[in-house]
């Protein structure tokens, strides 16, 4: 080797090593923040796992607060874990503890993971005049089969008038069959206020037959229709158990509304006495369909101890989301849902848990337990990015995959080591 050759190779090692030190300086450690739920649990953690599942960053943090943890190293594909500790009474009287762990797969760096409260209802007092008897009132928001509340008719100022429980501003429907007449009419506040809820009977618009909207198999299925306002949605007409559709449905709805429908339907099912949606269509539209799609998506899920291994035949989804359940026997019980794309999932190992329920963790993942997996792939109209998908996610925006348009498909596996 001449002299020339070895600076040539002595160039070439003090370059890589440079190159290898800039990636390092350029490498920036992820960070996470959540806003952590109002309600008191009984711990909350929130951790960062590396793809081997060892914990590269965790910290404890209390209900009602903003908690950030920063890592202090890279990490290729990081996973965010976040975990609330509660309590629920068992069929047997006893209280169990419940883990309720999300875990993000390759979460991207800064995302935020909020908790959004459920808005208080308010009493709205509703006066409809032009009624002399009614036949039948129904809020499908709570029943629909018959109205709760107290009832008062005025005769001598023919004055219907009762109350609703509604968030300020958000939309509220109701229908009423009143003065002898055959069929219902309907009213619809799009936000709830102290002006929005007096009607003349004799303006009310009639409900119309909206099907029949044919369904992808002849399976046991559960509808819902909601009425899109500004501030909300409100229950428009739905299927309950056990009155269940099949082949097609025929729901009674408002002809039209300015902000058009979310339509919500679902195959129901079973696997070890643990309900399920096999199929899932969640999308707004202004007008409905004349039948409902499924997924086509197939897929198959196999586990050797911490390692998952899911395969995936036909249209790659947009999202796997994995729920590990365990709510029988002895406690503590699990529910687990864990986010990523078909890559992640390809081969997953579990994200290891804080030393404090390593215990927890091996019992609840270890054998003799009534574990049941039930795995979701979901695919968007839209085609979004996992990023924007997550974000989504994170904040709570509970219309954001309907208005994507959401197919998803779910099959249950026993989760056995």
């Amino acid at each position: 080797m001449n002299r020339y050759s070895l600076v040539l190779i002595l160039a070439i090692g003090l370059w890589s090593g440079c190159n290898k030190d800039d990636d390092e300086q350029d490498c920036t450690p992820p960070e996470y923040t959540w806003n952590t739920p109002t309600f008191e649990s009984q711990g909350s953690w929130l951790w960062v796992t590396d793809t081997s599942g060892a914990i590269i960053a965790r910290t404890e943090a209390e209900s009602q607060s903003n908690v950030l943890l920063m890592a202090e190293q890279c990490a290729g594909h990081p996973n965010l874990n976040l975990l609330e500790i509660s309590s629920t009474a068992a069929p047997d009287n006893t209280n169990r503890t419940v883990f309720n762990l999300i875990s993000v797969l390759n979460a991207p760096d800064r995302l935020s993971w909020d908790t959004l409260p459920s808005p208080r209802p308010e009493q709205w007092e509703v006066a409809v005049s032009g009624v002399s008897s009614l036949d039948e009132l129904l809020w499908p928001a709570q029943s629909k089969e018959i109205f709760a509340g107290d009832i008062f008719i005025d005769p001598a100022a023919d004055l219907l008038s009762f109350a609703l429980q509604v968030p300020e501003g958000a939309p509220a429907y109701a229908t009423l069959q009143a003065n002898g007449e055959a069929t219902p009419r309907y009213l619809w506040a799009p936000a709830a206020g102290p002006d929005a809820f007096s009607f003349d009977y004799d303006a009310l618009p009639a409900p119309v037959q909206a099907g029949p909207i044919g369904l992808p198999n002849a399976g046991n299925w559960r509808y819902r229709i909601f009425g899109l306002a500004p501030n909300g949605e409100a229950v428009l007409d739905y299927s309950s158990m056990p009155d269940l559709v099949s082949g097609s449905f025929d729901p009674l709805l408002p002809a039209s509304l300015p902000d058009g429908f979310r339509l919500l339907v679902q195959e129901e099912n079973t696997f070890e006495g643990l309900p399920f949606a096999a199929n899932r269509y969640n999308k707004i539209v202004s007008t409905l369909p004349g039948s409902i799609t499924a997924s086509t998506t197939a897929f198959s899920m196999e586990r050797a101890g911490d390692t998952l291994s899911v395969s995936t035949t036909g249209d790659t989804p947009d999202l796997y989301v994995l729920r590990i359940i365990d709510y029988q026997g002895a406690g503590p019980w699990l529910n687990w849902t864990i986010y990523g794309t078909a890559r992640e999932f390809e081969r997953l190992v579990l994200p290891q848990w804080p030393e404090v329920f390593a215990a927890n963790r091996s019992v609840l993942l270890g054998n003799g337990r009534q574990t049941v997996a039930l795995l979701s792939a979901r695919s968007y109209d839209s085609r979004p990015t996992y990023g924007q998908v997550l974000e989504a996610i994170a904040q709570q925006q509970t219309h954001w995959e309907a208005e994507q348009g959401m197919l998803e498909r779910t099959r249950a596996f026993q989760f056995q080591p």
